[in-house]
């Protein structure tokens, strides 16, 4: 382990780390700071420096492959305490850089033919660039607090890119509600931050691991190696509060409202989002405080995890918007990652980040490519090229993105040979083996909820793929739907070959040989989350089984149900508008949380601020307008006292001495024999009145 203030002394890989932030920062600021007339050059930029950026990142990888690597310096003081802050290379962090760079790198490729003629075609590519490298930044930071910043940076440039056309009213309420949502689970965040300085008082997470490796549990304390203690209770709330966060970003329960709204942003920006930023950065955040959760906050974790991946699946299930289907899958998925991430399965859950990150990059770009397609082939105005009402029998025309939906949406369902066999396989043999070791009925709940998405995901998927690609065409008269450019395709194919389970283990159909997940360490924990003590421990081909049973069929079942032969396909239509009972609605309305929020929440704040407008409006604005009133009318009786007696009296002084002055003035005449005269009849008057 390194650790140097002198930033010239860094060894290379921290620089190239260092260069890998700066790059998508710095296209941000040559964008940003460009001419118009060369947006179209500024967007190749803006790819070959992510291109840059992600072969450093694979040196960054084979660097950090076994090797930690930790640099920091001062960044500033306040009274005795010192903050440092600097990056922080391990395996998770480097396979986490080249993720994000990579698909970064895809995104930006795909947007240059997808965005063209775009009016905020320019600002799009500069805010991409500030969005990576936002998520870079919590992905190398070595700090809480610095992850908090970034973590902040990544939610404003979510809210630049979902509202990128901010004219229309629901893209701008999508931004506002993201960034709302989002900054409710950061007060957990700042909570949890809170706790951990008041009891270390420190951010570093390097220290922190060392500090929670030497902690004390010991009659109902959380006692620290310097002998700081609080009551135990705290380090529950710690790990759960800054839970939360996670909860905001990655879109888990309660807190997945704003997911599908966000599906209002150009859909390249869906795919980032979806794979390797934002919602990711949630997942990454556990993986990175894991040794500061104990087993309660764990148990937390685990079943937010799948409570959220089944309303998730379920949700999607009823979906049209072909974008907003993907969306709620993310957020099942997500609850997958968190799942795992609660009963201990570090490894099989960034797994499962790992291949997700590229399959669902590939179903967003591929839906893209569809929208893309029908935008082009000169629909009406009116036409809703998301509805998947609208489309049917497009594999004939969009051959290239048809292969690739299919490979990346097998992948999804966790299909064998697939990637997502076996990371999502990973995370439920832990699950079942999590459950045997707590011997109680109550904690199966989790397999049985990961068992069930399974099967749910595979109906959902299934559906998509037969309503938009088989049957006939259900949009109206178009000259023709053609594939997309060779850009768009190149980048299809590629996510689509990493959907493929042997880039990911030499095995297809065993986890445990993955050049990836083999090599994952899970950090070591003050706390026994329970898993060695499990009286049966089943096997990975049992689970394997089980879920791929369950795989087909719901496979099956969606054949069955969505054929293009069937009633479901013939009267599936812009017509078929409501869900036809109770648990369609409660599918196709998102658990109905949203209109639980409004009921509960919103409405009654509303009621509040309408109260009290009206207390400001017709009482305090009264009472003021009446003082005001009333100061008018005592200055004008002030005014009027003053101009009719203060003056009046100084008036009538003037006068007075005026005319005094005019009759004296008449005996002042300048002759002697008047003043002689003048003083006897005083000298007289003066005798007079002695005598």
């Amino acid at each position: 382990m390194t650790q140097v203030n002198d930033i010239l002394d860094w060894n290379p890989v921290t620089i190239m780390a260092l260069l890998v932030f700066c790059l998508p920062l710095l296209s941000f600021i040559i964008i940003s700071i460009s001419k118009e007339k060369h947006q179209v050059l500024m967007s190749w930029l803006a790819s070959l420096t992510m291109l840059m950026a992600s072969l450093l990142s694979i040196a960054v990888l084979l660097q950090a492959w076994s090797e930690v690597y930790h640099t920091k310096f001062t960044w500033f003081q306040w009274a005795e305490y010192i903050f440092t802050m600097g990056l922080l290379i391990d395996l998770p962090a480097a396979l986490m850089l080249v993720t994000v760079n990579f698909i970064a790198f895809l995104v930006h490729l795909f947007s240059i033919e997808y965005m063209k003629g775009d009016e905020g075609y320019k600002r799009y590519f500069a805010f991409l660039g500030l969005f990576t490298a936002s998520m870079i930044g919590i992905v190398l930071a070595d700090n809480l607090l610095v992850i908090f910043v970034f973590w902040e940076l990544v939610g404003l440039s979510s809210y630049l890119l979902i509202g990128h056309w901010f004219s229309k009213e629901k893209a701008a309420k999508a931004a506002t509600k993201a960034f709302i949502v989002n900054r409710i689970g950061d007060i957990g965040f700042v909570i949890g931050l809170s706790i951990i300085w008041l009891q270390f008082n420190t951010f570093d997470l390097v220290e922190l691991y060392s500090l929670m490796g030497n902690i004390q549990v010991a009659d109902g304390m959380w006692i620290s190696a310097s002998g700081s203690s609080l009551s135990l209770i705290w380090l529950t709330v710690a790990g759960i509060a800054l839970f939360f966060g996670a909860i905001g970003k990655s879109a888990q329960f309660p807190l997945q409202i704003w997911l599908p709204d966000a599906m209002e942003g150009p859909t390249p920006v869906s795919a980032l989002i979806h794979a390797a930023t934002m919602v990711a950065a949630g997942v990454y955040l556990v993986a990175r405080i894991f040794v500061l959760l104990n087993i309660d906050a764990l148990t937390f974790i685990a079943f937010t995890g799948a409570i959220t991946a089944m309303m998730g699946a379920v949700a999607a299930l009823t979906q049209n918007d072909i974008k907003k289907v993907l969306a709620f899958s993310t957020i099942s998925q997500l609850g997958y990652m968190l799942m795992g991430m609660g009963v201990g399965a570090y490894d099989a859950a960034l797994f499962h980040l790992f291949t997700h990150a590229f399959f669902k990059a590939g179903l967003f770009l591929a839906a893209g490519s569809i929208i893309h397609s029908l935008h082009l082939s000169n629909q009406a105005n009116d036409f809703d090229a998301q509805d998947m009402r609208n489309m049917g029998g497009l594999r004939k025309s969009v051959p290239v993105t048809f292969i690739a939906y299919v490979l990346c949406g097998l992948a999804l369902m966790g299909m064998p040979i697939f990637s997502g066999f076996l990371s999502k396989d990973a995370i439920l043999l832990d699950t079942l083996t999590w459950a045997n070791a707590h011997q109680s009925m109550f904690f199966y709940l989790i397999p049985i909820l990961g068992f069930g998405s399974v099967l749910i995901t595979a109906v959902y998927v299934s559906r998509q793929i037969l309503l938009v690609f088989f049957g006939e065409f259900k949009g109206q008269e178009v000259k023709s739907i053609k594939e997309n450019s060779l850009l768009i395709k190149g980048v299809l194919l590629i996510l689509s070959i990493m959907a493929i389970g042997v880039c990911w283990s030499i095995n297809p159909f065993y986890s445990e040989m993955s050049w990836l997940m083999s090599h994952i360490e899970i950090p070591s924990s003050a706390f026994d989350i329970g898993m060695l003590s499990a009286s049966f421990a089943p096997s990975h081909l049992m689970v394997s089984l089980i879920s791929t049973s369950l795989l087909l069929t719901g496979v099956v079942f969606a054949y069955l149900k969505y054929r293009p032969e069937g009633q479901y396909f013939r009267n599936y239509s812009l017509e078929t508008l409501k869900p036809q009972n109770f648990w369609q609605s409660l599918s196709y309305e998102n658990w109905y949380l949203d209109q639980f929020y409004q009921t509960v929440f919103i409405n009654p704040f509303h009621k509040i601020t309408s109260f009290a407008k009206a207390i400001d409006t017709h009482i305090i604005d009264r009472m003021v307008n009446l003082f005001g009133m009333g100061s008018v009318i005592f200055s004008y009786i002030v005014a009027w006292f003053d101009r009719a007696f203060v003056d009046g009296t100084v008036n009538a002084v003037v006068f007075l001495t005026g005319r005094v002055g005019t009759a004296t003035r008449s005996i002042h005449g300048s002759k002697a024999q008047s003043y002689i005269l003048a003083a006897v009849i005083g000298l007289i008057i003066i005798i007079f009145l002695i005598f």
